[in-house]
């Protein structure tokens, strides 16, 4: 979803519904249809693609009570509908051949997700190092840590070369 955003930026109110292909046994695992907290949330692909439209991220600053109340992520969790199939990947225990999101949208027409096999940050599919240092920034906020997250990142990335001491003078 959220690459199909960076190349259709849309806002909530664009949106008539989404639906999300996904393995039988993820939609178990992602249960929670309307959560109301942030640890419900977790486990909601509602609320993933909600978050992707409202917040352009799913991250632990989303995960919060506050941001799964907002009316806007509410009403457009609402407009999400799942659509499970058993076409289960031989080379990963649970997952579809590939998962998809299509956007319907109030003006008319669709847009398409790619088919997914692998979500980014899968080891077939690494993160870039730009990615991994916004999830690391993320939890770093959720976290309200008051360390300088880049510094950190780069000593962390360097630590092959250099101490655990080095670690603990960040300020």
């Amino acid at each position: 979803m959220l690459d199909l955003l960076k190349t259709h930026p849309l806002r909530p109110d664009e949106i008539e519904g989404i639906t999300v292909r996904l393995s039988e046994n993820y939609a178990t695992i992602l249960r929670n249809h309307l959560p109301q907290t942030g640890l419900a949330a977790k486990f909601s692909i509602e609320f993933a693609m909600a978050s992707s439209v409202v917040a352009n991220r799913v991250g632990l600053t989303e995960l919060t009570d506050s941001f799964v109340q907002r009316r806007e992520v509410q009403d457009l969790m609402g407009r999400v509908k799942v659509e499970t199939n058993t076409d289960y990947d031989p080379q990963q225990a649970g997952a579809s051949v590939a998962d998809q999101a299509i956007v319907r949208l109030r003006a008319g027409g669709e847009l398409e997700s790619e088919r997914v096999a692998r979500a980014r940050g899968h080891a077939e599919k690494p993160l870039r190092e730009d990615e991994l240092f916004a999830k690391f920034e993320n939890c770093l906020l959720a976290g309200r840590s008051t360390v300088d997250p880049a510094v950190l990142f780069k000593r962390l990335q360097a630590m092959e070369d250099s101490s655990a001491r080095s670690l603990t003078s960040l300020h």
